[in-house]
């Protein structure tokens, strides 16, 4: 049998279905995590409103591919994203590891350090640095190297997709995470949190509003607009208010919406409202998931689509009502 033969047409199979395989990848890891807390005990009110956001999640992701279809996207390997990426992990991890700063400094700094000196693979980097901030009581050196590995190709895999939504750095580096957690038979690590609602919910629109107004009135990277206010926030917190550290991770989940493009939020209620459905997932999520790399992406993610998709249906009602 001829294995460079065998090996050409799988990679020509990839090729010819990047765009769906892309995509297939992150809607799974989206209703996957969505699912995996539906079941869990709540109120009946958080129930139902639990239950009618993966009703518009759903149709998020249906608008979703109804833009995908309307352009040919392919896979790219002739690039250092890949390699980028898979650096971005081991260095988020090691500053973690042997610096003992939170995840949200190393992260955010590693965004910025990309920004500023590689900025061609800027959102290669930041993508990676969220799969670095896995938990380094949950993963060791070895499993973050086969980490790297599966970031960089998955986010290689997605890169042309979902471009605009806020959140898909982080929903790649937590599908990343997800596989290597499995792959290593590994448990979730238990954690406690006493979060005031209301504050929960003004940080994170406030760090949406920050990031998506300074991102498109001034023009700056995406990139640069989540991790410079991320960074400064938490520096600050950990100097002047540690018991409030808590609330620089919502804020840092917060302002991957905010790097979504005007399509999907397209004005100041939907950037509110993408805020607050944040703050809803956060105080439902918080519990699960611990230990993993991009699960901050990834609520951030499912908040835009859902958002993003009610945007559509509105335009959508207001062009029928105007015919």
């Amino acid at each position: 049998m001829d294995h460079s033969n065998h090996d050409n047409k799988i990679l020509r199979l990839i090729r010819t279905n990047q765009q769906w395989l892309g995509f297939v990848v992150v809607a799974l890891a989206l209703i996957y995590a969505f699912f995996h807390i539906f079941y869990e005990p709540r109120h009946i009110v958080v129930d139902i409103l639990y239950g009618s956001f993966f009703l518009l999640l759903l149709w998020g992701l249906y608008h979703a591919f109804h833009m995908e279809k309307q352009q040919a996207k392919f896979i790219s390997f002739n690039n250092l994203d890949g390699i980028f990426a898979a650096l971005a992990v081991m260095v988020t991890y090691s500053i973690v590891h042997f610096l003992d700063v939170s995840n949200v400094l190393a992260s955010s700094f590693i965004g910025l350090v990309g920004f500023l000196f590689l900025r061609k693979y800027q959102v290669a980097i930041y993508c990676g640095s969220f799969a670095g901030m896995v938990s380094v009581a949950l993963f060791g050196f070895e499993e973050v190297v086969v980490l790297a590995l599966i970031c960089a190709f998955i986010f290689i895999l997605t890169k042309p997709l979902f471009f605009g939504y806020g959140g898909k750095l982080g929903t790649i580096a937590f599908m990343s995470s997800l596989i290597t957690f499995s792959i290593f038979d590994k448990e979730y690590l238990v954690v406690s949190y006493d979060f005031s609602l209301w504050l929960l919910l003004l940080t994170s629109v406030v760090g949406v509003a920050l990031t998506f107004y300074f991102q498109h009135y001034f023009h700056v990277s995406a990139v640069f607009a989540s991790a410079i206010f991320s960074f400064i926030f938490a520096l600050l917190i950990s100097q002047l208010a540690p018991y409030y550290s808590s609330y620089t991770v919502v804020f840092y989940a917060a302002s991957f919406i905010g790097m979504s493009s005007q399509k999907h939020l397209p004005n100041v209620f939907f950037v509110v409202l993408a805020g607050l459905i944040l703050g809803f997932f956060y105080f439902l999520f918080f519990e699960f998931f611990h230990g993993l790399g991009g699960k901050l992406g990834l609520m951030a993610m499912m908040s835009v689509i859902i958002t993003s998709g009610l945007s559509s249906f509105f335009k959508k009602y207001k062009m029928l009502k105007e015919s």
